[in-house]
């Protein structure tokens, strides 16, 4: 948010650095100097390994899974436009249980009956003047999620996103704590944000990042450690930019001021030691996106809008090293990957993964009647296309799930009837195994937050447009 002393850098720029004076933070410069000749051959051997196979032909396909089956999906129900201030309106998450659906922005957590849509109120702050800022993507297998709080006025240029709360869907979302969680001081003073990632890890940990460190919080609400990011020379920075987590991994992404604006990767374990012997150079002309539920992996797209380059998929091993750079190029056409922005700079990429297999879409879907929206599915260990099928004409395909024999697909027509396919993970064999209605509203598909579960579709908007969320499911019990 560019009202606030420590920006948020516009999308396709560099990351802008706080205001700070003369004080130097621990040196690693050498380090990270170091990395770089050493990713960059990483780089360009990773990226050699990657060929193209041909597509193999269509084989036979598994039937879909449960919640996978449902004939026919309807709208159920339908929200207003998110209210309020347009720089807190944007979505950071949703959450579902059975008795309740929570659509997360930054004006607060709304809390729908998720057979109805009407409201059952909102997930109350642990105190009156406080106001959301971040959110985990989802709840653990105890009905936990946590939600972080600015304590005061939001859209203050000193507004701090450095309260935590666990929250326990199962008990009336009962708030188990409450804690500060700031960053390592800064001439003198905690170092913070107006927007944070929270995210759980193996042993039930949620994971707090911070501008420069990560903390662990133990579900009883102590501190299990604190990883602290890497130092540079004086008059430059260093900032943690966003993470993802991996089960008992965490990666770290941080923005670098060394001759411009570089993003580096660091890998922690559970315990927040750090895995990587050197921090990971991305390119500098690339943006990088993180995958939440995914391997470990970042999402490389060009920095320049317009920028003539294919997106890349960086993948790690649990060490934190590169393991591959794969090129997501198609003979399909260029690859979709349906960017939806978050709350603050963070944002989500539609794509879908299982086992060694990532699935994308290719091709221009609504530049003629003629062209045909692909599925491409890439093999992680080889860089190789394993296959390449259609899905519609006119359509911007979504992914709503995938497990270890299929890739479930929304062909998405905004206005008219939709369809769900299954497609067959060994040969990409097409299904269809749903119909779902269309809305009674205009929906904007490639930038909308899709959370497909337990056999309905919630479409949300991310932002302050026609509508909130859209409800689909079957029109039968």
């Amino acid at each position: 948010m560019a009202h606030h002393s420590r920006p948020h850098p516009a999308e396709g720029r560099g990351p802008i650095p706080p205001r700070r004076s003369g004080t130097r933070l621990r040196d690693r410069g050498r380090r990270i100097l170091a990395a770089t000749a050493t990713a960059a051959l990483l780089l360009t051997g990773a990226t050699a390994c990657g060929g193209t196979a041909e597509s193999p032909a269509p084989q036979s396909s598994p039937a879909p899974k449960e919640p996978f089956v449902p004939a026919q999906l309807a709208q159920a129900w339908k929200t207003a436009p998110a209210e309020g201030h347009t720089l807190r309106t944007p979505l950071m998450a949703t959450w579902r249980t059975k008795t309740a659906y929570y659509v997360g922005r930054g004006t607060g957590i709304e809390i729908l009956d998720p057979a109805t849509g009407k409201p059952l109120g909102t997930l109350a702050p642990p105190e009156p003047d406080m106001h959301p800022c971040g959110m985990t993507e989802g709840l653990t297998a105890d009905g936990l999620g946590a939600i972080a709080w600015i304590k005061g006025d939001p859209l203050d240029t000193k507004a701090s996103c450095d309260r935590v709360s666990l929250i326990d869907t199962r008990n009336g979302n009962a708030i188990a704590w409450t804690k500060q969680v700031s960053g390592a001081p800064m001439d003198g003073k905690p170092l913070t944000d107006d927007t944070t990632r929270l995210a759980f890890i193996a042993g039930g940990v949620l994971a707090v990042m911070t501008p420069n460190t990560v903390v662990g919080m133990r579900p009883d609400g102590t501190e299990a450690w604190t990883w602290r990011n890497a130092g540079v020379p004086l008059n430059e920075y260093v900032l943690n930019w966003t993470m993802s987590t991996h089960h008992d991994r965490i990666m770290v992404v941080l923005a670098v001021q060394r001759t411009g604006w570089r993003n580096w990767v660091v890998t922690l374990d559970a315990t927040g030691k750090e895995l990587s012997p050197e921090p990971v150079s991305v390119p500098k002309e690339s943006r990088v996106g993180v995958i939440d539920g995914g391997p470990m992996a970042v999402i490389l797209t060009p920095s320049a809008l317009g920028e003539a380059k294919n997106p890349e998929l960086m993948t790690f091993t649990r060490e934190g090293r590169v393991a591959r750079v794969i090129p997501l190029a198609s003979d399909a056409g260029p690859v979709q990957l349906n960017r939806s922005s978050r709350l603050g700079r963070s944002a989500r990429h539609d794509i879908a993964f299982s086992g060694s297999t990532a699935y994308v879409v290719a091709g221009d879907s609504l530049s003629s009647s003629s062209v045909l929206a692909q599925i491409v599915a890439f093999d992680l260990e080889t860089g190789a296309t394993r296959w390449t099928q259609p899905v519609d004409t006119l359509t911007i395909p979504r992914f709503l799930g995938s497990d270890k024999d299929m890739v479930y697909v929304l062909g998405g027509k905004a206005t008219k009837d939709m369809a769900v396919y299954a497609y067959a993970a060994n040969d990409g064999t097409r299904t269809q195994i749903s119909t779902v209605k269309a809305p009674d509203t205009t929906l904007s598909l490639g930038g909308v937050a899709v959370d497909y579960g337990a056999g309905s579709l919630a479409l949300t908007d991310p932002g302050r447009y026609t509508y909130g969320t859209v409800m689909f499911r079957s029109p039968t019990p």
